[in-house]
């Protein structure tokens, strides 16, 4: 697992930018230990934030079997094509999460991908059915929606 003190390390590369001492970070703890717990989603991360979009949903598709909530993958590429202005491509891959076989493990990564799966239905314009809202408790706040009106490409 990666330590606190890695992740804090990893944080003021992205903010700074430095996207090489960001992966070779990375790069020396999975070359010490290529099982490391974390170090796809750490690795997906970067990609993303460093613009790398089609690296980063190409790396999340060939990393699937390193997490073990498949539905947080398919958020991670629903916010990254949200990101590039793809909503129809947001929805499809969340169309695919398998919600209900991990909400009882996962609760907490399954409905922040059922938020967001609403939030780009609303921004798409498409209907959304009472039994879905109910599916969202009245007082839950989604920390990946925050991040898409903060981080959108196209807005």
């Amino acid at each position: 697992m990666i330590d606190m003190n890695t992740i804090d390390k990893l944080y003021d590369f992205i903010r700074c930018k430095d996207w090489s001492a960001a992966h070779a970070m990375l790069d020396e703890i999975e070359l010490a230990d290529p099982n490391t717990h974390g170090i796809a989603h750490w690795r997906s991360v970067v990609l993303r934030d460093e613009g790398r979009y089609e690296d980063a949903l190409d790396y999340l598709a060939e990393n699937l079997h390193r997490f073990n909530c498949k539905t947080s993958v398919s958020h991670k590429r629903a916010s990254i094509f949200y990101e590039m202005g793809n909503n129809a491509a947001a929805l499809k891959e969340l169309a695919k999460a398998p919600f209900d076989s991990e909400i009882d493990d996962y609760w907490a990564l399954v409905m922040d991908a059922k938020f967001f799966y609403l939030y780009v239905m609303v921004e798409a314009g498409l209907p959304i059915s009472s039994e879905q809202w109910a599916e969202i408790p009245d007082d839950y706040i989604s920390l990946s929606c925050q991040r898409a009106r903060g981080f959108r490409k196209n807005s």
